[in-house]
């Protein structure tokens, strides 16, 4: 497989640390760890994985409104654009064996 044209960035690593803790909507507080930022196609995307999740799950979020003061994070309601940034964290992370 031919690695796409991926830039790992830290962006909210550098403002907010590897430890962030995230709100629902109902203003409820989770925390979470920052594994990685990766920028592709013009998109910016946040893995973050969870201390409580045991079974290894990684949350992917959309980081929107960047101006180097503020970042917003979304979810990703589009399932193609999802599978897309969920491969971007498989390419980025898995090593090519040859």
């Amino acid at each position: 497989m031919q690695k796409r044209d991926i830039k790992e960035v830290h962006d909210l690593k550098e403002r907010l640390g590897s430890e962030i803790t995230l709100l629902d909507e109902n203003d409820q507080e989770y925390p979470f760890h920052l594994l990685l930022e990766l920028v592709a196609n013009g998109k910016h995307y946040a893995y973050f994985k969870s201390p409580e999740e045991e079974d290894g799950e990684i949350e992917v979020l959309r980081v929107v409104g960047q101006d180097k003061d503020e970042y917003d994070l979304e979810f990703i309601d589009d399932d193609d654009e999802w599978e897309d940034a969920a491969e971007l964290f498989d390419e980025w992370t898995v090593q090519d064996v040859e």
